[in-house]
């Protein structure tokens, strides 16, 4: 199945009743001030109630969400080790819609919805669930599960209710995963008061049963308490303990990518056809560095890509200190794996990244903005390198 078909199956999948389709968020926004979209819900939550906790009204919508996590180039992208599965920007579709509703009572219902319609959109595009392998909370004291962030005396359950409804959909018990971490308990402050809950990496065996190698495509969460607060600073710091939340909320999320090879059977998300066109051109242009500096730099590029194009079409202006440092590190990192820049190449690179993702409208008005970005960085680090030149040939002559 091709991406772009995937794509739209998923945005025209049956949602959660009441549910509307919104656009995608842009990548800078105040739900992430000091760095470019990660998630999904945070923005349209923000832009609907001003917050992440007290909701005047029912929402509940659907979008295909971009996502741009730099630890993924910085830290993960690796020969040998995780080259085949992490994207620097890639993106996130909802399951049944991100549903919050302002009363409690539905909660359950509403998360096993989610849980269902996942299992049945997994199966539906092929996926069999004896490969599927979702992880559940199974409880125990916040200190131990946070590793020591938080330190009050509040036991968190395990979920038992999650792993019943995993069971029912057919999945394998055997398949599923305990966990005592935060990989599976959400202990979040957002800058102000987020909800915590149970959250569930939903992994996909996309090696063998003898040599299984495990994909996590897919998460579900949903949300039980609210922290407090000991003063009326509500900082991370000062959070002493849990309380019931009163409002009802379950949000999942698919990485479109990632399904795309588990379904496809493809040994990594390169070999996804928009992703194939864009490297197989950079391959051609770049014929001399590794996979890795390929891989790390084409990422990179294509990050600075879609920054550009969402700050041009959305006119943002104040880019703030530390996503100014970010930029620096994609653009480090692709003269730093290229070496030498050239115009032409670059153009082809851009363009192409453009036609191939249609369903991108604004990334064609991106080109002019991302290039004059990595041509000024480019005649800066010229500039300077010219300069130390120049004060080491004067300290020499003394």
């Amino acid at each position: 199945m091709e991406y772009q078909k995937l794509r739209k199956f998923l945005l025209n999948s049956k949602k959660y009743p009441g549910c509307k389709k919104y656009e995608r968020a842009p990548l800078i926004h105040e739900g992430f001030p000091g760095t470019f979209n990660l998630s999904f819900a945070e923005y349209n939550t923000l832009k609907e109630f001003g917050n992440y906790t007290d909701f005047s009204h029912d929402l509940i919508f659907s979008t295909i969400q971009s996502c741009i996590r730099p630890q993924d180039i910085l830290e993960n992208i690796k020969e040998n080790k995780e080259l085949w599965k992490y994207l620097g920007v890639f993106e996130m579709s909802d399951i049944a819609g991100q549903i919050i509703l302002k009363e409690k009572n539905n909660i359950k219902k509403i998360h096993s919805y989610q849980l269902n319609k996942l299992i049945e959109i997994l199966t539906k595009l092929g996926l069999k669930k004896e490969k599927i392998f979702p992880s559940y909370h199974a409880g125990g004291k916040i200190s131990i599960i946070t590793d020591g962030k938080y330190n009050f005396d509040f036991e968190i359950p395990e979920d038992s209710f999650t792993k019943e409804e995993f069971i029912k959909t057919g999945i394998p018990k055997e398949n599923l995963i305990p966990n005592l971490t935060r990989n599976t308990f959400l202990s979040l402050h957002l800058l102000m008061p987020t909800p915590w809950g149970y959250r569930y990496e939903i992994n996909y065996n996309v090696g063998t049963k003898e040599k299984p190698i495990l994909l996590d495509i897919a998460t579900l969460e949903y949300f039980l308490w609210l922290p407090i607060y000991s003063s009326k600073e509500k900082i991370s710091k000062n959070i002493i303990g849990l309380k019931p939340i009163n409002s009802a909320i379950s949000l999942g999320g698919i990485g479109v990518e990632r399904l795309c090879l588990a379904i496809n059977k493809l040994q990594n998300v390169f070999e996804i056809n928009y992703l194939k066109e864009f490297y197989n051109l950079f391959r051609e242009l770049y014929p001399k560095i590794s996979e890795e500096q390929r891989i790390k730099s084409g990422e990179s590029l294509r990050v600075l890509h879609r920054i550009f194009s969402d700050i041009t079409s959305d006119n943002i202006s104040h880019l703030g200190h530390n996503r100014k440092n970010k930029i620096k590190w994609f653009l480090q990192i692709l003269i730093g794996n290229i070496k030498n820049f050239n115009r032409d190449n670059f153009l082809q690179l851009l363009k192409l990244h453009s036609k191939i993702q249609p369903w991108h409208e604004n990334l064609s008005k991106g080109i002019k903005p991302t290039m004059k970005r990595i041509e000024t960085y480019y005649s800066n680090k010229n500039l300077d390198r010219k300069r130390r030149i120049s004060f080491l040939e004067k300290e020499g002559k003394k």
